[in-house]
């Protein structure tokens, strides 16, 4: 039988039938209307409820889930995280005990009463976190509180850091850094618990205890490896801006550096003949202030050289810096060195050590405060284990147009 007009065509329902069928809107060709038989009734029947339960189920599932915006706005459970997506983090403490053989103020830092015989202190606490945010990239935050004042605390993050991990060769971070001055400045930080000693050489100490380097800054911090056999050549690149402010030696008042942007670059050598074995040096240079007279600035260049040997419970660290203060638009030009040596050795649970420290700062510079100083420092360090010490420190300091300062210092640290 011939279709009857353009709105049918030919389809094949039935192997030995043609019929007419009518075009769908979308083209497609209907099948003839055919009376349906019971069998064909009732297996469209259980096709139906088929459909049915699975909807559902589709719906019971959706209906039990969060939405999108709502899983951005809820995130999992820290024991459902995998691992590598959690927050780690290490903490450290410390509590002090210190004996001067004089009254006069050195300087208040950590708690210590500046103008004291003897007092106890609590130092730093220390909270460090890491946290993978990629497969290259992680976060590092560095909280330090400090003990000031008639036990109060100052909280200072002392490290933010955002790094991604580029090559062997590079791995870049942005955020406040330790300037990599040397060597002590780049392992130690601001815990006292991995190094042997109660405190930090003369040279390497902090600002707030007095200390003329300049050790933190905001900025870009590039480091890697340089490709150079047995040699084992590493480098670092900063570049960022300082704003030291450097508690003064005498316990009097403090001086604002006001520094300018600042660039460090290091290269530190460690052979593979020699394990342990660090040989290396860095440049920096910002200009600064002095605060006794805001109209002179000077350019301040930081020379350091290093050999240090840490291997087998032997550590031989030996540092040198020489400061240079060279004033902007006038002649003076100030040289000011300064250098320690420190030696321990490991014997089962106890370390004994000995320090020698030297800085000599000019008084008609900037760091006109700090002057000569000069003393060697010897006690031990004993390991209760490996998250517990007590060290005992015995100081002496020639210090120019002033009397022979003793001291004994005694600190428990721990970490966790």
């Amino acid at each position: 039988m011939p279709c009857l007009a353009r709105s049918h065509v030919w389809a094949a329902e039935e192997p030995d039938r043609i019929v007419c069928a009518p075009v769908r809107p979308d083209g497609r060709a209907q099948q003839a209307t055919t009376p349906p038989t019971l069998t064909d009734l009732d297996q469209q029947v259980q096709q139906l409820r088929q459909e049915l339960a699975l909807l559902e189920a589709q719906l019971a599932a959706q209906a039990a889930q969060p939405s999108a915006q709502q899983e951005s706005l809820v995130p999992p459970p820290a024991e459902s995280l995998p691992k590598a997506e959690r927050i780690n983090f290490r903490g450290f403490g410390e509590l002090n005990y210190k004996v001067l053989d004089q009254r006069k103020p050195e300087i208040a830092s950590g708690g210590f009463v500046a103008g004291s015989a003897a007092n106890f202190y609590t130092g730093n606490f220390d909270l460090l976190l890491t946290a993978p945010i990629g497969p290259r990239a992680h976060v590092l935050a560095e909280i330090n509180f400090e003990g000031a004042d008639a036990q109060d605390f100052d909280v200072d993050v002392e490290r933010m850091l955002l790094t991604y991990d580029f090559r062997d060769w590079l791995r870049a971070s942005a955020g406040r850094y330790q300037t990599s001055i040397g060597y002590y400045n780049t392992v130690f930080m601001s815990s006292a618990w991995p190094q042997t000693t109660v405190d930090r050489p003369l040279i390497m100490a902090f600002p707030g205890e007095g200390g003329v380097l300049p050790v933190q800054a905001v900025g870009l911090s590039l480091q890697g490896v340089i490709p150079s056999g047995n040699l084992g050549l590493d480098y670092v690149f900063e570049y960022g801006s300082s704003d030291t402010i450097r508690a003064r030696l005498n316990g009097i008042g403090s001086d604002d550096e006001n520094n300018g942007n600042q660039v460090n670059i290091g290269i530190f050598a460690r052979p593979d003949r020699f394990p342990g074995l660090e040989i290396g040096g860095s440049f920096y240079h910002d200009n600064i202030s002095d605060d006794r007279n805001l109209s002179i600035r000077y350019g301040q260049t930081i020379l350091n050289a290093h050999i240090v040997y840490v291997a087998r419970g032997l550590e031989f660290l030996n540092e040198g810096v020489v400061i240079r203060h060279a004033e902007l638009n006038g002649p003076n030009v100030f040289n000011m060195p300064g250098a320690y040596t420190l030696i321990s050795k490991q014997f089962g649970h106890v370390r004994p050590f000995f320090r020698f420290q030297y800085l000599n700062m000019n008084p008609q510079s900037a760091l006109h405060d700090v002057l000569l100083r000069y003393g060697p420092s010897f006690g031990t360090r004993y390991d209760f284990n490996r998250q517990i010490a007590l060290k005992l420190q015995f100081d002496r300091t020639w210090r120019k147009s002033q009397l022979v300062l003793n001291g004994v210092q005694t600190q428990l640290s721990f970490a966790f």
